[in-house]
C-alpha cells in the first residue's frame, strides 16, 4: 500500500478493519469468475468454429455480388454475442468489488461519504450553468460525495457525445469526457458567473451558449489569454475573481493540461476537469483480490479533489 508517511499508520489501520476481511471472500468470486469466463472461452470458440466452417461452405452460395466484404463484417458481428457472454462473470465481479469494497474505501476520507454508480449530479443543473459543451448523449458513471474541510463535495465522471455528419454518414464524436466536481461555497451568489476555455473572444462572445450573460473584462491581461468570463453580474464576477483567486485557478489549470472550466451558479461552484483517464478503476482481474491497489489509488486522487479545495480556499468563511 502507498500512502503519504504521515497518514500511512491510519490508513493501514482502516484497511485492516474495513477491507482485509472481505478480501478472502473477494479473492474466491475473482478465481470463480476466471474460471467460469475460461469455460465459457472453450465453449464460445468451439460453437464459432463450427459456424465459421458452416459460413465458408455456404459462402459460394451467397449472392454477395459487388460487397463480398459484408461476409466477412458478418463473420465479426457474429463474434460479439460470444465476446459478451464471455465477459458476463468478470463484469459481474467487478460491479460486485464496487457495489461492497468502494463504499468501505471512501469511508476512510470520513464518515458521510458515499460512492455510487447509481447517483449522478442534476444533468438540468450542469446545463444551467453554461460551462457544458453542446451534446447529444450524456452518460454518468462513479459518483462520490462527502465533506472536506466543512466544504461539501460531489464529483461524477461523465461522457458527453454528439453526432456529426461526415462524408454522408454519422458518427458519434466525445465532446467532454472527465469528471464534474461540485464544492459548497459559505455564500449564494447573486449572479451567475461562467469562466471558460479561451476559444478565442469572438467564437465565445457569438455562442448562443451565454445568452443572458455579458463578457467581463479583467485587469490580467495573462488570465484573460486562457479563459474567457460571463456573467449577469460585472460586480459580483470581479469581486469573485479576485487577482489571487484567478492565480490560484490558473495554477490548478496547468495541473491539469489547462483542460479545466468553472461557474458560481447559485451557491456552488461547478468545475468541470477534462481527463482522458477513467478514474476509481479496479487493478487488473489477474492480481490478487487484496484491493491495496485500489485503496492507494483512490487516496491519491482524492487527495487531488482536496488539493483543489485547499488550492482555491474555498474552506475560508469570509468566501472566495
Amino acid at each position: 500500500m502507498q500512502a503519504p508517511s504521515e497518514e500511512l499508520e491510519a490508513f493501514k489501520a482502516h484497511y485492516q478493519q474495513h477491507i482485509e476481511p472481505l478480501t478472502s471472500k473477494f479473492e474466491s468470486a475473482r478465481v470463480a469468475s476466471l474460471k467460469a469466463c475460461r469455460g465459457r472461452l472453450y465453449l464460445s470458440a468451439a460453437i464459432y468454429a463450427a459456424l465459421l466452417l458452416l459460413a465458408m461452405l455456404f459462402k459460394p452460395m451467397l449472392n454477395l455480388g459487388s460487397a463480398p466484404e459484408l461476409f466477412y463484417v458478418g463473420l465479426v458481428v457474429l463474434l460479439l454475442p460470444f465476446i459478451w457472454w464471455l465477459y458476463r462473470p468478470i463484469k459481474h465481479y467487478k460491479q460486485d468489488v464496487k457495489q461492497r469494497i468502494y463504499p468501505q474505501i471512501f469511508k476512510y476520507f470520513g464518515s458521510d461519504f458515499i460512492f455510487s454508480r447509481e447517483h449522478k449530479m442534476s444533468l438540468s443543473k450542469l446545463k444551467a450553468s453554461k460551462i457544458l459543451p453542446y451534446y447529444d448523449n450524456a452518460n454518468f458513471d462513479d459518483y462520490v460525495q462527502g465533506t472536506y474541510k466543512g466544504v461539501e463535495i460531489a464529483l461524477n465522471e461523465l461522457h458527453l457525445t454528439k453526432q456529426v455528419q461526415r462524408d454522408k454518414r454519422t458518427e458519434t464524436q466525445t465532446v467532454f469526457r472527465g469528471v464534474m466536481v461540485e464544492l459548497s461555497s459559505h455564500k449564494s451568489f447573486d449572479g451567475h458567473t461562467v469562466v471558460i476555455k479561451n476559444r478565442g473572444g469572438l467564437i465565445n462572445f457569438l455562442s448562443g451558449s451565454f445568452k443572458g450573460l455579458e463578457r467581463v473584462k479583467l485587469e490580467d491581461p495573462i488570465f484573460e489569454k486562457q479563459f474567457d468570463v460571463f456573467s449577469t453580474d460585472q460586480i459580483e464576477a470581479r469581486f469573485l475573481l479576485t487577482v489571487t483567486f484567478m492565480e490560484r485557478l490558473q495554477a490548478l489549470s496547468a495541473s491539469f493540461d489547462n483542460k479545466i472550466q468553472c461557474a458560481f451558479y447559485q451557491d456552488r461552484l461547478l468545475i468541470m476537469l477534462q481527463s482522458k483517464d477513467n478514474r476509481f478503476e479496479m487493478a487488473s482481474i489477474f492480481k490478487g483480490a487484496t484491493f491495496e491497489y485500489e485503496f492507494s489509488q483512490i487516496n491519491k486522487e482524492m487527495k487531488q479533489l482536496f488539493a483543489i479545495v485547499d488550492l482555491l480556499k474555498l474552506d475560508r468563511s469570509m468566501g472566495l
